[in-house]
């Protein structure tokens, strides 16, 4: 399959972008034409909900950032096909950093429901055990695919901060289980990134390849329709988009089995 599209990259308007110089639009997209990417779904970190009190992290990246990306595509020309969209924030179930009405001026909302790493922010696991992990994590999938929020769970079931518990939690998952909370998202159209974040270094470890081939297969079994991303933070990130086609291959994803997404608004 064609990895023709990369829908999770971000600028250096995101805060954890390292790249400041070489993260920008017309950069990006420069390499994706180099590359024979057909779409680049541009996703910085922001928190548009008033309601939710934001961190001191996400309280500079509010709605700017997407009014400073669209400035700045602006009069970029380009074959590649321009997504703006964001990666929100699910903070606890039922808790979202976006709210409906900004979602909907965008082309695509990637919503975060396994940043754990944010312990004084993010709600966490109510015990130390694999399972304790497993069933908080399934706790906010639900809850993100259920929003009316989301087109696609970025990094889906990856524990940002329990990243070592990666194999175990999701072993404690029966495929039943794991199939029904899949279901809720193909009922709800809401998509599974094949992510770089699934890749295992060259040299093993953290954990064994075989749990997102296991998640990614019974995503599909569920009816569940996927997007790319290479959760881009520098051009090296962006490089390794082609590096998903062992993963897409590992499951049998195909063309049929990919989201479309379209720009919603010209920019």
């Amino acid at each position: 399959m064609k990895l023709h599209h990369d829908l999770h990259v971000h600028t250096y308007l995101s805060d954890c972008c390292q790249e400041k110089e070489r993260q920008r639009p017309r950069a990006i997209l420069s390499l994706a034409e180099d590359m024979g990417v057909a779409a680049i779904g541009f996703a910085d970190h922001l928190w548009v909900n008033p309601e939710l009190t934001p961190s001191d992290w996400y309280r500079p990246q509010d709605e700017s950032q997407i009014s400073r990306l669209r400035e700045d595509l602006a009069g970029i020309s380009t074959d590649v096909c321009v997504l703006v969209g964001c990666e929100a924030e699910t903070i606890a179930p039922g808790k979202f950093g976006i709210t409906p009405q900004f979602a909907e001026g965008l082309d695509f909302v990637l919503l975060a429901c396994s940043h754990f790493h944010m312990r004084d922010f993010v709600a966490q696991p109510q015990g130390s055990t694999p399972r304790h992990l497993a069933d908080h994590m399934l706790k906010f999938f639900r809850s993100a695919v259920s929003s009316g929020l989301a087109t696609s769970i970025p990094h889906p079931l990856v524990p940002s901060g329990y990243i070592d518990q990666f194999d175990a939690a999701v072993e404690t998952m029966p495929d039943a289980e794991l199939l029904d909370a899949f279901g809720v998202a193909c009922d709800h159209g809401v998509a599974i990134e094949i992510t770089t974040g699934f890749l295992t270094p060259p040299t093993g470890g953290p954990f064994s390849p075989e749990t997102p081939i296991r998640i990614l297969s019974l995503a599909k079994q569920a009816g569940c329709k996927f997007t790319l991303g290479s959760d881009a933070h520098s051009p090296e990130g962006q490089k390794r988009l082609p590096e998903l086609a062992g993963l897409t291959d590992a499951v049998g994803i195909t063309d049929e089995d990919i989201l479309m997404v379209r720009p919603r608004r010209e920019l």
